[in-house]
């Protein structure tokens, strides 16, 4: 663990708040609602500092765009709030999702990943896939993903 935050299980109620604040502004909280948030093996990660919520990262089953790998798990919703991003909050959140992921027998992790976010994707062992994309609101992203071995 480290001194300066913790990771742990959260519930998809405790994630929709920053969800809406920092990704989609632009929608209502009640938009903040993933088709998988309540899936039995969907994990909702939050990243505190004492009892300050800081991060946020949600994994559920499905496959890549053009894909059909049972085995696939998709990253959504990850965020480090400002005063901790560059901390190791980000990274801590996406191992603790990928212990989730291979203790169920998934070989692949996905997201649809900003464009300024490419750098720290590829730091989590991430790659580019494909061609840059506009997504509405949000800004321009790109396929990202990651195999577990």
């Amino acid at each position: 663990m480290n001194p300066q935050f913790e990771i742990r299980a959260i519930t998809a109620a405790q994630a929709r708040p920053l969800r809406h604040a920092i990704l989609r502004p632009h929608q209502t909280v009640q938009d903040q609602v993933y088709p998988a948030d309540d899936a039995p093996d969907t994990l909702h990660a939050g990243a505190f500092r004492a009892d300050e919520l800081i991060g946020i990262a949600t994994v559920f089953r499905e496959s890549a765009p053009g894909e059909e790998n049972p085995r696939a798990w998709r990253l959504r919703g990850i965020l480090v709030i400002a005063a901790m991003r560059r901390h190791g909050v980000g990274r801590a959140l996406i191992e603790f999702c990928v212990a989730h992921i291979r203790a169920r027998g998934g070989d692949a992790l996905w997201c649809y990943g900003r464009t300024t976010a490419r750098a720290f994707y590829e730091a989590q062992k991430f790659h580019a896939v494909g061609d840059e994309f506009e997504i509405p609101f949000t800004g321009p992203h790109y396929v990202f993903r990651r195999r577990m071995d």
